[in-house]
């Protein structure tokens, strides 16, 4: 019986819980599956993430009539904004809110961000008022830029 309790304790992994908050033990969780099935959703992730910012970089040269310069800055400066949003999702959520939270309020602003390209094509159907935003737009980026 004693033996029995204590190979129970030697399979626990000291302070480590599972997700009903139960004490962790080595062959049930954790270990090289989970680890690569992690590594694999950000390998493809990642994928993803540079294939929609090279087809954005087509998209600002072909349609927006961007420079290759001025395409290939706007995108570096949105791939920079969304690494450091992430980043700051990630303090707010071990410093001060709950994963949770966080979760469901990046959600939330996500929905609202693609929401907001259908109201930008609506104002866009007027070739003038089109151009009048977008050189505003790069006027206030570029003077942005210069700050920095």
């Amino acid at each position: 019986m004693e033996d029995g309790g204590n190979a129970r304790r030697a399979e626990r992994w000291e302070g480590y819980v599972d997700w009903r908050n139960r004490p962790a033990t080595r062959g049930r969780h954790g270990g090289m599956l989970a680890a690569s099935f992690v590594l694999v959703v950000e390998v493809l992730e990642n994928l993803a993430f540079l294939a929609n910012a090279s087809n954005l970089v087509r998209y600002l040269m072909g349609f927006m009539h961007y420079s290759p310069s001025q395409s290939a800055t706007t995108v570096t400066n949105f791939m920079g904004t969304a690494f450091l949003l992430a980043l700051l999702g990630g303090f707010l959520s071990d410093a001060f809110f709950t994963t949770y939270t966080i979760y469901i309020v990046s959600a939330f602003i996500e929905f609202m961000v693609r929401r907001l390209p259908s109201h930008l094509l609506i104002i866009c159907l007027h070739a003038t008022a089109c151009k009048f935003f977008l050189q505003r737009l790069s006027i206030l980026m570029s003077s942005r830029d210069q700050n920095i």
